[in-house]
């Protein structure tokens, strides 16, 4: 039964997005896609890194080729209105960043990018976000310099149907003041409040400055230490960030909080290994439908 609490209210902040982020090779595919088809409010993340590809937090390419083989098997019904059966975010870090912010100034950087975004449109993602911090393997030196601003817009606008979610913290404010000192923000940038930078640092306040939901969609994101534990609040206190701020949509995404160690979870001998925790995802899918954001599958 739907909540009859605050989080209800028609004239709140719609919840737009309950991101997980860190997808990768510890889970089992058809398990996201369950969860996913019954909670469309669901986006999964995956972070895309070559020179980490395999580890803790980075799928390999043959993960993800199987999800979207999976997806295409499993869209028939949907596929009239071209929407993939779940929502899919990649989040870039490392080469592909530094391609992406080069990608004006040099053509094999621009190809390199847009044959990427390609293939993840292809394999079912719809938004994109751009870590462009040093922990995420970027050269972050250059984030200020014109060229490094049109070429993230050279980017956006060749690739329309695309939504691209620009990481803002203290370390992007180059890039971010620089995108927002265009004339017009083109439609398909938003961003994302997020100075843990999936470190899992907690924010000790969420940001209602109303020139990060200047688009016509007037939507925000929230990122930063976000768990099960913290949920509920966290949840609640940016959506009120959200409506002080002038925005209509907001969406909050975690990371590190649903990660955990266990003994032996690919069948493999040896010690702890970190995996993508499902069991913590429901937690916070659990705790958001009893606030009245979602609602759980007819029957449960």
């Amino acid at each position: 039964m739907p909540s009859t609490t605050a989080a209800a209210a028609s004239s709140s902040p719609k919840l737009a997005a309950l991101g997980f982020c860190g997808a990768d090779d510890s889970v089992n595919h058809r398990h996201l896609i369950l969860l996913g088809k019954s909670y469309p409010t669901i986006e999964w993340g995956i972070l895309f890194r070559p020179d980490k590809e395999g580890q803790p937090r980075y799928a390999t390419r043959q993960w993800v080729c199987r999800l979207a083989e999976l997806l295409a098997q499993n869209d028939a019904a949907t596929a009239a209105n071209a929407l993939p059966p779940i929502r899919l975010a990649a989040h870039l870090c490392g080469s592909h960043v530094n391609n992406l912010l080069s990608s004006s100034t040099d053509l094999s950087c621009a190809n390199n990018i847009d044959s990427v975004l390609t293939e993840l449109y292809n394999w079912g993602f719809r938004r994109v976000q751009v870590n462009a911090t040093a922990v995420n393997g970027v050269h972050t030196e250059h984030l200020g310099e014109k060229a490094t601003i049109q070429s993230f817009l050279r980017t956006t606008a060749a690739h329309l149907k695309l939504e691209f979610i620009v990481q803002k913290n203290e370390e992007t404010l180059p890039l971010w003041n620089g995108l927002l000192e265009q004339e017009s923000l083109p439609e398909n940038i938003v961003f994302l409040h997020d100075e843990s930078k999936g470190t899992g640092k907690e924010a000790s306040a969420w940001s209602t400055d109303p020139q990060f939901v200047s688009t016509s969609r007037k939507i925000v994101g929230y990122a930063g230490g976000i768990k099960p534990a913290n949920v509920a609040k966290v949840a609640q206190d940016t959506m009120k960030a959200c409506q002080e701020s002038g925005g209509k949509e907001f969406w909050i995404d975690m990371e590190s909080g649903v990660r955990s160690k266990m003994i032996g979870a690919s069948g493999k001998e040896g010690g702890e290994e970190d995996i993508f925790d499902l069991s913590k995802c429901y937690e916070c899918i659990d705790t958001i439908c009893e606030l009245g954001f979602i609602d759980h599958p007819l029957g449960l």
